[in-house]
């Protein structure tokens, strides 16, 4: 079989398989084909890697323009002579004609193509060989052998051959084979053994196969991959798809812990199925029985079953290479995990049970080894057991295993016999679930619940109610189950005295509902808090009062999160503490001021305060000016939540994302996420990214110079001379309000706006929040009143940590100055905003920034180096003319534009007749266009406001 690949030259594939050493013991002999041959064999057990070392082989040969010939063994191709050569030989035989007669008949007839006997396996060795050199002198070959154990006799003969006298000719020969194959002595080429990765090959190639798997799943795969690249690659889908229906605990083999079942897909469950069955009955049974024991298998009870069974029996099972058997203990050694794990998958549920309820009768009563094996072996409803399997998932949670402990609940509850009951411990494993990071799975544990329980709703009803909440908000950002079942459910247990139901309850909802409640504004979810968070710790009041109305309730905010978190630092890492904490910090625009702590809670916790950590960190790098490392941020965290089911965090991300793309000025990237966002969002009411969508459309917007757009979509937000709502992060949008307005000739609107502002205690927020109210007020000031403002806001203590910020007042201070003809001050200004917003890659405020540098330095080289960098294409319009065709590109009628200018719509019209010339436009539908390509003059608007 010939193939030639279609990479492009200078491609190369990824290493898939962890195989790079090996891959640099061939890459030599590749590279010198031309040269010299040469021939390998590569040896190994399933799902080592060789198929895939083959095929990167063939990707390398077709980019060096070599020829590729591949064969793929078939054990029902195995009794037929020369099926696997007829695979290689069959794409050369139009060449064939230029052999000797003789040679050239014996192919034909090996290969079915003359109807004569079939020849000797050595003589059609020779022919091949020969036609193989004719054809490599024209272009060298690469000869790939896959599946080697499966050839038949007379072709293995031939590859024998072929691979030692590769080494005369333009020819490098590949075979694959395992190890108890008839090639494992190595005849094809010089061997290569590919042995299992060891722990750091293992745990690299599945960070990158896998990388937004979390940290329970990435030990469990490791471990029971054994270092094997196709188990690497396979058993974390497999876990994914595991059903609770599915449910079965088994003992870790290593640990001796009890874990719930981890499927293998029936690839992975066959590597091994051939030899499995080829064993006598009495051995598989007896390495079943090994295999499901785990460390705690008793040695006696071992040599007694061997010793009862045939004389042969451990003999044979060595020989099949599957394990060893120790004669002294009776100890069972696999020969690698997947065995193990063969067997289990291999085997009846018939044969399981049996198994298990052997190694059961062989335990002591209180071993949780016993346990797993009767949950195991069990059939019909057994509420004792149910209730011990309970007990031990709640002690797993309380150590930390929530993930595992969910599975072990979930099998309590298919083991309890009252659907009441059975429906309260799926509800319970459901929330074990949740808190372990395993969405989907307590998604489909909850599912389960509710069938147990119609029409009533699944016991008990406050778990639920939070189970059900959580889970839906951070599947895909659903706030209504929270907004209907919360406050009810806290009502009607209020009051929460008992210190472990505040801890499992109280605490989780009102965590919830301040989330919702800050996304939406909903007055359910604040009405629930208010009444509640008295009995709730001081970090959720903390949260509470960081959200509830910044201006009012978070002024000391900044200064107890910092007491509070001093207290965390030497503490265990609680997850719920960590998420509060974090939250409150991206209310008051801290969260950098605590990036020890958050380094600390990353390295120990689960995906889900994980992703909570690299959500706060995203928008922190956002404001501090890191944004290469927002977007990376934003774009792993959006596949990482997406790998895991959560939706929420997906749409957070890419919110972020859309953070900087609006600095950037992106408007197409910007927009596509908008166009994502929106209607997610408007669905479910979550006005903090609405809203927050509205005013990275404004900031985007005048990037580009649109301030009337701009205006539009701030006046949306927050309108003027309207008391300010209570909208989270309205204090990102300030500055764009205020160059908005006065771009838009509001410059009295956006002075009594941000009077309000202050009025209203913004700036007593945090230091964030007092830079950004005394920028704006800076940005709002006429000329001659603007410098006190300016120096004023500059002085602020840490106004530095936002350079996009300031860069933007230095852009609008130089620009003042400009106009006001203090040129040398105004370049110095104007040159550190250059400076940031060509770092922050912001192309239209460095071009901006660049086009008021160039007026302020006035005629000469640097001025028109300055306007070239711009790239500003002038037109001929004045500063009214300028006004009104931006408002007429936006859509407004002449009626309208006159009452936005206070002009007549005649006087609108006659300025119009004017424009479209000037523009080279006939019709209004091309305004928009054409001021685009003209480049609008910022220039021509600040001239007339000022």
């Amino acid at each position: 079989m010939e193939s030639e690949s279609g990479a492009r030259p200078g491609e190369s594939a990824p290493d898939r398989a962890g195989r790079g050493p090996e891959r640099e013991l061939l890459a030599p002999a590749l590279d010198a084909v031309r040269s010299t041959g040469a021939a390998f064999l590569l040896r190994g057990d399933p799902g080592m890697g060789k198929t895939a070392l083959l095929d990167w082989a063939e990707e390398r040969a077709g980019l060096a323009g070599l020829r590729v010939l591949r064969m793929a063994g078939a054990e029902a191709e195995s009794a037929l002579p020369f099926a696997a050569l007829h695979q290689v030989l069959w794409p050369l035989l139009d060449t064939a004609h230029g052999l000797p007669d003789g040679q050239r008949h014996l192919l034909e007839a090996a290969l079915g193509v003359r109807a004569d006997e079939a020849p000797a396996a050595g003589e059609v060795a020779g022919a091949a060989l020969a036609l193989l050199a004719r054809a490599a002198a024209r272009r060298p070959i690469v000869l790939l052998l896959d599946g080697l154990q499966w050839a038949d006799p007379s072709s293995a003969a031939a590859f024998r051959f072929i691979g030692s006298r590769a080494a005369g000719l333009p020819l490098v020969v590949i075979g694959a084979t395992r190890h108890e194959g008839r090639y494992a002595a190595g005849e094809v080429g010089r061997p290569i053994d590919l042995e299992p990765l060891d722990d750091a090959r293992a745990g690299d190639l599945l960070r990158g196969l896998h990388p937004h798997l979390a940290e329970w799943a990435r030990r469990r795969v490791l471990r029971a991959a054994g270092g094997n690249p196709l188990a690497l690659r396979e058993l974390p889908a497999e876990l994914e798809r595991a059903a609770p229906d599915r449910l079965a605990l088994h003992v870790d083999p290593e640990t001796g812990e009890l874990l719930g079942e981890l499927p293998l897909g029936e690839r992975l469950g066959g590597l091994y199925e051939d030899r499995l069955r080829a064993l006598p009955e009495d051995a598989r049974h007896l390495l079943l029985r090994a295999a499901l024991g785990g460390p705690a298998t008793p040695g006696a009870a071992t040599r007694e079953s061997i010793a009862a069974r045939a004389a042969g029996t451990r003999r044979r099972i060595e020989d099949s290479g599957l394990a060893r058997v120790d004669p002294r203990t009776g100890r069972v050694r696999f020969h690698h995990p997947l065995v193990r794990a063969g067997l289990v998958h291999t085997a009846s549920s018939a044969e399981r049970r049996a198994a298990h309820r052997g190694l059961a009768e062989a335990l002591p009563p209180h071993s949780p080894q016993r346990l797993a094996h009767l949950a195991a072996a069990a059939i019909g409803p057994d509420d004792g057991l149910a209730a011990l399997l309970y007990a031990a998932a709640q002690t797993m949670a309380e150590r930390g295993g929530e993930a595992e402990g969910a599975s072990v609940m979930a099998r309590a509850a298919g083991l309890t016999a009252d659907p009441e009951a059975r429906a309260a411990r799926l509800v319970a494993a459901a929330a074990l679930a949740a808190r372990g990071g395993r969405l989907r799975f307590a998604d489909r544990l909850l599912a389960e619940a509710e069938n147990e329980a119609r029409p009533r709703t699944p016991r008990p009803a406050a778990l639920y109610a939070l189970a059900v909440a959580y889970v839906r908000l951070h599947l895909d950002g659903d706030p209504t189950p929270a907004l209907q079942g919360l406050p009810a459910v806290l009502d009607a247990a209020a009051p929460f005295r008992d210190a472990e139901q505040r801890a499992a309850l109280l605490e989780p909802a009102l965590f919830v509902l301040v989330i919702v409640a800050s996304h939406t504004g909903d007055d359910r979810a604040r009405a629930a808090l208010d009444r509640h968070v008295g009995q709730a710790s001081e970090l959720t009041a903390l949260c509470h009062q960081a959200w509830a109305d910044p201006p009012r309730t978070a002024r000391e905010v900044p200064a107890r999160l910092r007491a509070a978190v001093a207290s965390q630092a030497d503490g265990p890492a609680d997850p719920l503490a960590a998420r509060l904490l974090l939250w409150t910090a991206m209310a008051v625009d801290t969260v950098a001021d605590h990036a020890a702590l958050w380094d600390r809670l990353s390295s120990r916790s689960t995906y889900v305060t994980q992703a909570f950590i690299e959500l706060a960190r995203t928008h922190d790098h956002f404001l501090h000016g890191r944004w290469d490392e927002a977007l990376a941020l934003a774009r792993r965290g959006a596949a990482a939540s997406a790998a895991h089911g959560y939706g929420y965090n997906e749409m957070m991300f890419l919110l972020h994302h859309g953070q900087v793309l609006a600095g950037r000025g992106d408007t197409a990237g910007l927009e596509a996420i908008t166009r994502l966002l929106t209607p997610w969002a408007a669905d479910r009411h979550l006005r903090l990214v609405t809203g927050r969508l509205l005013g990275l459309r404004a900031l985007c917007a005048l990037g580009h110079g649109h301030a009337g757009e701009a205006w539009h979509h701030v006046r949306s937000l927050t309108p003027p001379g309207v008391p300010l709502p209570r909208l989270p992060w309205i204090q990102l949008t300030l500055l764009d309000f205020a160059q908005a307005a006065v771009e838009t000739g509001h410059r009295v609107e956006a002075q009594a706006h941000l009077h309000a502002v202050r009025e209203a205690g913004i700036a007593a927020v945090s230091p964030h929040h007092a830079f950004l109210v005394a920028a704006a007020e800076a940005l709002a000031a006429a000329d001659d009143a603007a410098e006190d403002r300016y120096t004023a806001a500059y002085a602020l203590p840490g106004a530095e940590q936002w350079p996009f910020e300031l860069a933007r007042l230095h852009l609008g201070h130089g620009a003042c100055l400009r106009r006001r003809s203090r040129r040398r001050e105004a370049a110095a200004r104007l040159t550190a905003a250059h400076t940031v917003f060509e770092r922050l890659r912001a192309a239209p405020w460095a071009g901006q920034a660049a086009r008021e540098l160039a007026a302020a330095r006035g005629p000469g080289p640097e001025a028109a180096a300055a306007e070239r960098h711009a790239g500003e294409l002038r037109h001929p319009l004045s500063a009214q003319e300028s006004r009104i065709a931006e408002l007429a590109a936006e859509g407004l009628t002449n009626r309208e534009i006159g009452a936005r200018l206070r002009l007549s719509p005649r006087t609108v019209g006659a300025h119009l007749y004017k424009i479209f010339p000037k523009l080279g436009i006939t019709t209004r539908g091309g305004m928009a266009r054409a001021l685009r390509e003209a480049g609008t003059d910022d220039a021509h608007r600040r001239a007339c406001d000022a």
